[in-house]
């Protein structure tokens, strides 16, 4: 069934703007928790208009909106370097989190006979023909991948709403993955990040992941209602 013209319209008033937010939060998410953010990236971030955004609605976002465009060029550098160091500690063979920031670490204690996750975003991933090039062997159910195909899947639904099937596919496909995995395990690991953190800008990122999750879970449950 096509999407009516009123319905077309509708979608590109009031829906696109909170899309593209939404997406940008998954993705500066995903950039800062995969690996090592590069100078380019952070120097992408820092001039973009996307930060500026989410900070309207975010303290988390407030903060690293306000720390990355209050240094100069060659603060930036140093920034880069600290970052890298810090990535290494929390996120190394050797981090400092309590747990690797993997779904299957955080819900191990949900079931008597724990279960790995990765099977499970895989074949969800796989549901919508998405499939992630790993840097460093990470698992299928590490934070980084999952932030990543959120953001994806945003995209794709933004790029095919030609059809009310197609739309509801890809609204459901979020709503589901919020539910049933991000919103299970993320928040926990947010707060980890944001109290063994050094680096303020991990603590902001740390804090910026809980707030948005907390909204993610509140629409997709009114998504659920509804």
């Amino acid at each position: 069934m096509l999407l009516t013209a009123e319905q077309l319209e509708q979608w590109s008033g009031d829906t696109v703007e909170r899309m593209e937010t939404r997406k940008a939060a998954y993705q500066l998410l995903a950039d800062f928790l995969g690996e090592v953010p590069t100078l380019d990236v952070i120097m992408a971030w820092r001039n973009g208009q996307e930060l500026k955004l989410l900070s309207s609605s975010s303290e988390g976002a407030q903060k690293l909106c306000s720390m990355l465009t209050n240094m100069s060029i060659n603060e930036m550098y140093a920034v880069y370097s600290s970052l890298r160091d810090e990535y290494l500690r929390l996120f190394g063979s050797s981090g400092q989190l309590p747990v690797a920031p993997c779904e299957t670490m955080y819900r191990a204690s949900e079931q008597m006979l724990p279960k790995s996750y990765a099977h499970d975003v895989r074949q969800m991933y796989a549901e919508f023909s998405l499939y992630f090039k790993k840097m460093n062997g990470e698992p299928d159910d590490h934070i980084s991948i999952e932030l990543e195909f959120m953001a994806v899947l945003i995209e794709k639904m933004m790029n095919n709403v030609a059809s009310k099937e197609r739309y509801e596919r890809y609204m459901n496909g979020q709503r589901e993955f919020v539910l049933d995995h991000l919103k299970s395990w993320a928040p926990r690991f947010a707060e980890d990040l944001a109290q063994h953190a050094e680096h303020p800008i991990y603590k902001a990122i740390g804090m910026l992941l809980r707030e948005f999750i907390a909204k993610e879970a509140a629409w997709a449950e009114q998504m659920k209602i509804a």
